[in-house]
């Protein structure tokens, strides 16, 4: 009988697989650069979120201007905006705790038993609102037009003035945003 030689294999031979995946240093390099690439980025998408929320609350107060207006222009009688202090008119220009739009029947600026509030806005969160100095109350009367001189409303965040952007009402009752003053200064923050 012939006897063929067989091929021995070594105890340590393993037959070659294609292997899918990653080894555990590719995978250590990806979640580094990943880890890198997130650092960067995330700051930015932070900015991208208070850009949007701080568009939002001026959205609001530029709509809150146009429906007193047009409320005044088609009921014929002055309407009155003015920050909201539990129901009744602040003393202080501050916004950012909400506001009232109500009927100002004696003309006197002051919300009285009998006047009808017609809207309320909520307090903002995360925004200071402050207005011009002497503007703690916007009147528009029945022909759209606003009383006093132009009103600034200023909006900050927790990233100051540098970030802050302002709401501009005319006399002739139109709202504009503006991210400068009109001398490319920043708008000034409270605090």
């Amino acid at each position: 009988m012939i006897t063929l030689p067989t091929r021995q294999r070594s105890s340590l031979y393993l037959p070659h697989r294609n292997h899918h995946g990653f080894t555990l240093i590719e995978l250590v390099i990806l979640l580094a650069i990943l880890s890198i690439v997130f650092h960067l980025a995330a700051p930015t998408f932070q900015n991208i979120g208070a850009n949007s929320r701080m568009t939002a609350h001026i959205n609001n107060m530029v709509t809150s201007f146009n429906y007193a207006r047009s409320e005044a222009i088609k009921r014929n009688h002055n309407l009155v905006i003015c920050p909201n202090d539990n129901g009744s008119c602040a003393r202080e220009p501050h916004w950012h705790n909400g506001w009232l739009i109500f009927i100002d029947d004696n003309f006197n600026r002051e919300i009285e038993l009998g006047e009808e509030i017609i809207y309320v806005e909520a307090a903002k969160k995360n925004v200071e609102i402050t207005s011009s100095r002497y503007r703690r109350r916007v009147v528009f009367r029945s022909t759209g037009y606003s009383y006093g001189s132009n009103a600034s409303f200023i909006f900050c965040d927790q990233r100051g003035s540098s970030k802050a952007r302002a709401i501009v009402l005319s006399n002739t009752g139109r709202a504009r945003v503006a991210d400068k003053k009109l001398n490319n200064k920043d708008w000034k923050c409270q605090g």
